[in-house]
């Protein structure tokens, strides 16, 4: 018997200078998923252009005020979304950076990176490159590329370099 993928939520795209996406939950609760123009970070590299993308995903309306219930329809939702803007166009890249406001980074990257490796296809690859400040908090950081991007190399290293840039 073969597993059943949940349906996504329907979604709006709202647009504005965040390239955002909304959509409600069966427990009443909105989520943004959006997609912010990070390009300006690799400006130091000029041999090569491409756009990037930072990828935020929040909760903008919860009148419940307790934390959200898990829900199997939000990853799969996130995931088409995903598709939407980003899934097309394979020279676009994504960069996720895991809120560290609350010490729960290294939670996040794992949910990240199991919701990354549930949904990528073959069409993606995601490359870490966590940041450690000089007080030893980790910043975990992916840099999320299509696998037939033609400039997948350069970007890569130029994220690699960047990451590296923000430790020294």
């Amino acid at each position: 018997m073969q597993k059943q993928i949940p349906r996504t939520y329907e979604y709006l795209f709202a647009g504005g200078q965040e390239n955002s996406f909304f959509f409600k939950t069966d427990n009443k609760i909105v989520h943004e998923v959006k997609f912010k123009d990070t390009s300006y970070l690799f400006t130091n590299y000029s041999n090569i252009s491409f756009e990037a993308f930072e990828l935020g995903i929040i909760v903008s309306e919860n009148f419940t005020e307790q934390k959200p219930p898990l829900d199997s329809r939000i990853p799969v939702t996130i995931a088409a979304i995903f598709y939407d803007f980003i899934g097309r166009n394979n020279e676009q890249v994504v960069i996720y950076i895991c809120d560290s406001s609350d010490d729960k980074q290294a939670i996040r990257h794992r949910k990240f990176t199991q919701w990354f490796e549930s949904f990528k296809g073959n069409d993606f690859v995601k490359i870490n490159a966590p940041i450690t400040d000089n007080r030893t908090v980790v910043y975990y950081t992916s840099l999320i590329i299509h696998r037939y991007n033609p400039k997948r190399q350069e970007i890569t290293e130029a994220f690699i370099n960047l990451t590296d840039d923000q430790q020294k």
